[in-house]
């Protein structure tokens, strides 16, 4: 390249980079005028309810602003030290929360009322998420007559593919497992449930609702073998406001507006934690990492133009938690873990680098509402697993699904006319039938991984490998459950795990420092025009000198910098 080229594009960068930034924040400050800063005053209700799911962790994106759950819990914890703040009202049907952010969703309302503030559950209608009512909260409900209480018990329904797939369009599944439960690929290869899926599911849905029945007649005060011998007799289902009320369900008739003119102003939760975002410059000495979505190997390359899919990728989570690891200002960190599993090998390296930083500095894991297969693997390169009782702990097995479409290319007239040169060139390859061989040497390769997913568990658990055999084959349990047989060390919410660390760190308190892939704009914006190191010093030196306010400059924000707080 030129010189003349290298200015040219340096300038066409330059102008670029200053329109996008200037357009960015104009945005930014026109959003913030346009969403209103909350107003606090000295008489606030707090309006707990949400239009989507929340996730366990914030967008990689600069422009996304989603207020992920930790900081929607650890805004409900701050309520009772809030003078302005005194009451709090969920809308019980907006709460599209998964059931172990519900039952954490219960704990830090239990805190509240616990602090002599209101708590109202305002329902429309009652179902099974009746379990969030903590103890001491009133439930509302509107005047309108009618039959708006449904509680009822258990029911799911598992989709086989088998006959469609490989009968109706010729394409074949391949699925070798290794663990009897290890069930997931069970709807691609059978019409109907093995005797092991059939049990796991059961036991598991017999966990949830023996934990969900304890915690509806704990609130409300109920017999719970009386109340579970009712509910499943159908005695709560489809019946009148007025007989929830006799019955113990219902507190009051009114509707959410008479409870929102009880006070001065009314605030939704998330506008609420944004109010409290921290403008410390420094960093807290609790590491929060939050690890959820699929596990797999590689690096998670967030673009300004393209999606923002939460995964955990091997090299970016292994990065994050070295930096947690090596910053002095961090004592402990808390790895917050919501995932289904996925590759192997990224399970592994992640295992590892967790099991180093734990050398150097207590390392608690917080299971959310998924800890299972590689979930479970990563988690076990912590010191302490705490789990909520509904969380999913578990699935120790391996499984390999491969696709074949002989059948698919027969039916449609495709034919696959093959060269060849390598004894295994073609293995697995969804073109022709897997051979015994093949089968044999995939399954060797996974009892390999099965065993050393066993030995991570054992050595970390510190438990007798025949003994993990025997609570492995792929089973999942509730986490009461993985309590009782060792998988687990306490029951507990995402704030008992920073309980925990402030305790082993022996700190004042639970303040703690996001520690996540985010990148700023200008790390997005040159890797989405592929700008080069040698131009890209030079054009940041120019940009915080036109930039810069204060000594800051307004778009040069080093990701993971060990000063930041993510916002």
């Amino acid at each position: 390249m030129t010189s003349k080229s290298k200015k040219i594009l340096i300038i066409l960068v330059l102008v670029f980079a200053l329109f996008a930034g200037t357009v960015y924040f104009i945005g930014k400050a026109i959003g913030k005028l346009y969403s209103g800063t909350p107003t606090i005053t000295s008489d606030t209700l707090v309006e707990v309810s949400f239009n989507r799911p929340v996730k366990e962790r914030a967008p990689l994106m600069p422009f996304k602003k989603i207020v992920p759950f930790h900081k929607i819990i650890n805004a409900l914890y701050n309520i009772p030290d809030d003078d302005k703040v005194k009451g709090v009202l969920v809308l019980g049907n907006s709460l599209p929360l998964d059931v172990a952010q519900k039952e954490e969703l219960r704990q830090a309302l239990e805190t509240i009322i616990e602090s002599g503030k209101p708590v109202y559950f305002y329902y429309d209608q009652i179902g099974m998420n009746y379990f969030t009512v903590p103890k001491g909260a009133k439930v509302v409900m509107h005047p309108t007559p009618g039959r708006y209480v449904a509680l009822k018990g258990y029911y799911t329904a598992q989709p086989f593919f088998r006959t469609m797939l490989e009968e109706k369009l010729g394409i074949k599944f391949n699925v070798v497992h290794i663990g009897s439960y290890k069930g997931a690929g069970e709807p691609f290869v059978r019409d109907s449930m093995s005797k092991y899926l059939r049990q796991e599911l059961t036991e598991l849905l017999e966990s949830f609702w023996d934990n969900i029945s304890s915690m509806i007649s704990e609130a409300r005060g109920f017999n719970k073998e009386e109340f579970e011998k009712n509910l499943y007799d159908g005695k709560y289902f489809f019946i009148t406001k007025e007989e929830a009320k006799k019955l113990g369900f219902v507190d009051e008739f009114k509707t959410k507006y008479e409870i929102e003119d009880k006070y001065d102003s009314v605030v939704s939760i998330t506008k609420y934690a944004k109010s409290l975002a921290s403008s410390s410059l420094g960093t807290n000495p609790i590491a929060l990492i939050v690890a959820e979505g699929e596990i797999v190997m590689g690096s998670e390359q967030p673009s300004m133009f393209g999606g923002d899919k939460n995964i955990i990728a091997s090299d970016t989570m292994c990065n994050i938690i070295r930096r947690a690891a090596d910053n002095d200002s961090v004592k402990v960190i808390v790895l917050r873990v919501n995932s289904p599993g996925g590759s192997a090998l990224a399970s592994e390296l992640i295992n590892r680098e967790l099991k180093k930083a734990a050398k150097k500095k207590p390392v608690i894991v917080s299971v959310g509402y998924m800890a299972a297969s590689g979930g479970y693997y990563i988690s076990c390169g912590g010191d302490y697993i705490i789990a909520d009782r509904n969380s999913i702990v578990g699935s120790i097995g391996v499984v390999s699904m491969i696709p074949e479409i002989t059948g698919l290319s027969k039916k449609i007239g495709i034919n696959f006319d093959e060269i060849k040169k390598g004894k295994y060139a073609d293995f697995l390859s969804p073109f022709k039938q897997a051979s015994p061989e093949e089968t044999e040497l995939l399954k060797n390769d996974m009892l390999d991984i099965y065993g050393l997913f066993k030995q991570r568990v054992a050595e970390a658990r510190k438990l007798d490998l025949n003994y993990v055999e025997s609570i492995a084959q792929g089973r999942i349990y509730a986490g009461t459950k993985g309590l009782k047989i060792k998988l687990v060390d306490k029951i507990g919410t995402l704030h008992d795990a920073l309980l925990e660390a402030k305790k082993r760190a022996k700190l004042s308190s639970t303040k703690y420092t996001v520690f996540s892939a985010k990148k700023s704009f200008w790390e997005l914006l040159q890797e989405d025009f592929g700008a080069k190191t040698s131009i890209d010093s030079l054009v940041k030196e120019k940009i915080n000198k036109v930039l810069k306010i204060s000594g800051k400059p307004l778009l040069i924000e080093p990701a993971l910098a060990d000063f930041s707080v993510e916002e």
